[in-house]
């Protein structure tokens, strides 16, 4: 039946040019239908749902006059219209006449297909005007919220209304205070800046890279800090590293070659929830060796989530749904603690540590001093993914559409072959640079030139593929930061912290409370980059005179730095919405799983303390 399925939709003349990665997703999506004499396809004023095409028998459209169609017409074209299902409705109804065999096409992939295909849209509703002759009144719209006013007029949020009033005040406030404490002007002036993209991104105000980006603007302005403090990121090998992965995940989604091993994967996992789920955290696991950022994991990804999530097929924010984006989620960002090369802050903080101690903990010692940390997170999530949010009724994979869905596919295509020896190459290349001796991110530089030189990534992929809105955050985001060593304004802090915390005693316990409460104190206001490496320059000083060994202060920062609450200190969460996690995942599931493994890694930490001292890191 797959088969002939494949067959149909190649024969359709508004498929009939699509590629094979096209058919091979409406296939996904196709279903054959019969309908007895007299049953009704759809109603008119009804949401349009599904696009059919008749194979045999004969159907009558009804609208302002009466149609017929017969084998090799298509019914229900409103589906390729822009806007919902509930915003576009049918104009008419279909009744059989005969029996009736059709194809019906969901009209989530008729979305997506025309997201890359939009000439296909003008030739369907030309289809359906040409079937109606006379386009029936549409059916009323269904009333909004807030129908008796224009939105523009809708009066601001209190929440927002109290953001906006907190920046405007306590901005100059925190300036005028810092004066006052001795500050030296320019660091003042800082702490203004400091505070108003902290109560931004407290309030949600704005989205989560214009405040950085503000701040950057403001002290080039005013030529707080010098153009490379504050425009370090662009500076910086991210900038580069950030670009070749976007390119790379780009590349993989657009030649179907992420979609190809998507089916692969669901054809040769066992057929159950856990093992889906699974896939996706183990493929983050892999990456985290590799990647020194959430972001480029995310992003490489999430083409494979959303390619398994539309085959699957779960129903939107259902638990199974929402588990498949908790574990995308989780795989990108769970274990950056758990090894050097995993956070482009642990890199950062690093470099802080005595000489002799970055010797010591390069490469696996970094794991192994983490390991009860990386069992518990182990253990706990995979424990999680296996006993909760299991569908009520589960549907078996229909396996015989997958086989012939990458039968339809045929052999690797030269994108494909392209894509896979891209992917290949970075990942290989950062995990073994000895290979090249040079950098991974000038590696993935050159994995991005290489790209575009065999136009794999054209200028309008440039454009629209690349999260540029993610990039400028992060860059703008290490120069906003880089200004508070510039300003020595680290140094101040030290110097009204280090009196009030004699109670430590170089007890590893009592420290371990500190870096928790100072690393989430920061990070109330600061993201994850900024917030760790803050806390290590804060951190590390006060370990030394108390005896704790600088890798400890390091790893729990770097631990800690990962509790959030809100969307704003955590840019992997942004980035998740932004790729549409609110469609289809249980926002308030999401929110309940992350916020208990903040109190998992609590735990972990101090459970860490008996082997830290066994490994003799305890002086």
């Amino acid at each position: 039946m797959p088969a002939d399925t494949a067959a149909l939709l190649r024969a359709h003349p508004l498929f009939a040019r699509c590629s094979r990665l096209d058919h091979a997703r409406l296939l996904a999506a196709a279903t054959a239908c019969q309908f007895k004499a007299g049953e009704r396809l759809f109603e008119a004023g009804a949401p349009s749902e599904h696009y059919y095409w008749i194979t045999a028998g004969t159907a009558k459209l009804s609208s302002t006059r009466s149609q017929t169609a017969g084998p090799g017409d298509g019914l229900g074209a409103e589906a390729f219209a822009d806007g919902t299902a509930s915003d576009n409705r049918y104009l008419a109804s279909a009744t059989a006449l005969t029996d009736v065999s059709a194809l019906r096409l969901e009209r989530g992939a008729l979305r997506t297909l025309l997201a890359s295909r939009p000439q296909l849209k003008s030739a369907a509703l030309a289809e359906l005007a040409r079937s109606l002759g006379e386009l029936a009144p549409p059916a009323p719209a269904a009333p909004t919220a807030g129908a008796g006013g224009a939105l523009a007029d809708a009066p601001l949020p209190w929440k927002a209304l109290l953001g906006w009033l907190a920046t405007m005040l306590l901005s100059p406030l925190a300036w005028w205070m810092g004066q006052r404490a001795g500050l030296t002007p320019q660091a003042a002036v800082y702490l203004g800046l400091f505070t108003m993209a902290a109560l931004m991104w407290l309030f949600a105000l704005v989205d989560e890279y214009i405040p950085p980006l503000i701040a950057v603007v403001a002290m080039l302005f005013i030529e707080l800090v010098p153009a490379r403090v504050a425009l370090h990121g662009f500076y910086s090998r991210t900038f580069i590293l950030l670009l070749g992965v976007y390119a790379v995940s780009a590349v993989v989604v657009a030649s179907g070659l992420a979609y190809r091993l998507m089916l692969w994967t669901l054809l040769r996992l066992p057929d159950t929830p856990f093992w889906h789920r699974s896939a996706l955290t183990f493929f983050g696991m892999v990456l985290s060796i590799v990647m020194p950022s959430s972001n480029a994991r995310l992003a490489l990804m999430l083409p494979l989530y959303k390619e398994m999530d539309a085959s699957l097929g779960a129903r939107n924010h259902s638990p199974e749904a929402s588990a498949l984006v908790v574990a995308t989620f989780t795989g990108a960002t769970l274990f950056s603690p758990l090894l050097l090369t995993a956070k482009s802050s642990n890199l950062a903080a690093f470099a802080m540590l005595p000489a002799q101690v970055r010797l010591n903990f390069q490469g696996i010692t970094w794991l192994l001093g983490a390991a009860v940390v990386a069992l518990g997170f182990m253990l706990v999530h995979f424990f999680v993914m296996r006993r909760a949010w299991q569908p009520g009724q589960r549907t078996a994979l229909p396996l015989a559409r997958i086989r012939t869905q990458l039968a339809t596919l045929g052999p690797l295509q030269p994108a494909e072959w392209a894509a896979a020896l891209a992917f290949t190459t970075f990942v290989l290349g950062a995990a073994l640079p000895q290979w090249h001796q040079s950098q991974a991110a000038w590696l993935a530089g050159l994995v991005l030139v290489a790209l575009m030189v065999l136009g794999l990534l054209d200028k309008s992929g440039f454009q629209s593929k690349i999260d540029w809105p993610t990039i400028f955050f992060l860059l703008c985001l290490d120069g906003f930061t880089d200004a508070i060593g510039y300003l020595q304004l680290d140094k101040a802090m030290l110097q009204v912290l280090m009196p009030l915390l004699g109670w430590i005693h170089g007890d590893l316990v009592w420290f371990t409370l500190l870096a928790l409460f100072v690393t989430v104190a920061l990070r109330l206001a600061l993201p994850t980059t900024a917030g760790m490496v803050l806390a290590a320059t804060l951190l590390l000083p006060i370990g030394l005179a108390n005896g704790i060994h600088p890798w400890i202060v390091v790893f729990l920062t770097s631990l800690f730095s990962d509790i959030w609450f809100m969307p704003h200190q955590q840019s992997s969460f942004a980035q998740l919405q932004g790729a549409g996690m609110r469609q289809r995942c249980d926002e308030g599931l999401f929110f309940r799983y992350a916020w208990w493994l903040n109190g998992v890694r609590v735990l972990l930490a101090f459970a860490s303390i008996p082997w830290w001292r066994w490994l003799g890191l305890d002086g």
